[in-house]
């Protein structure tokens, strides 16, 4: 598994993003890693701390980020991906040939029944999704599934 200050940020050509965050030197006792959820918009920066994510979980949002970068349409053919821990949700919901529409929402608090959601809607070229999904990939190091035998 790899260290990064920062893991699959996403960043519009505004200079909105949604990024997570690796909180560093925290152990993977439980399984699960660290990280800050940020949403970047409008000259506002929000940071939900300390947020508990699966390994499996951004492994499935890299995958998610490569194929929105290279599907005709991803808005149909990649589902939204849940990362439930953080929270966060991610969902792809519009395209052209260079962009791609990326709706982040991210639950206030965790501990409501039904939590009010943050929510940023980014364009993000092609380009930056492809990034992003190897920079989650090298976050989360080879998965049992993706290692050759």
């Amino acid at each position: 598994m790899g260290e990064a200050g920062e893991a699959g940020r996403l960043v519009s050509s505004s200079g909105a993003s949604f990024g997570l965050v690796p909180v560093p030197g925290v152990v993977r006792a439980s399984g699960r890693l660290l990280v800050d959820v940020e949403l970047v918009d409008d000259g506002t920066l929000v940071c939900y701390l300390g947020r508990r994510v699966r390994p499996a979980a951004l492994a499935t949002l890299a995958d998610a980020y490569r194929r929105a970068a290279t599907d005709a349409h991803p808005e149909r053919t990649v589902e939204p991906v849940d990362l439930p821990g953080a929270g966060a949700r991610v969902a792809f919901v519009a395209s052209d040939t260079l962009t791609v529409t990326v709706r982040c929402s991210v639950a206030r608090n965790l501990d409501d029944a039904d939590p009010e959601l943050d929510v940023r809607t980014l364009r993000i070229v092609r380009t930056v999704l492809a990034t992003a999904a190897r920079e989650l990939a090298w976050l989360v190091g080879p998965t049992p599934d993706t290692t050759a035998s």
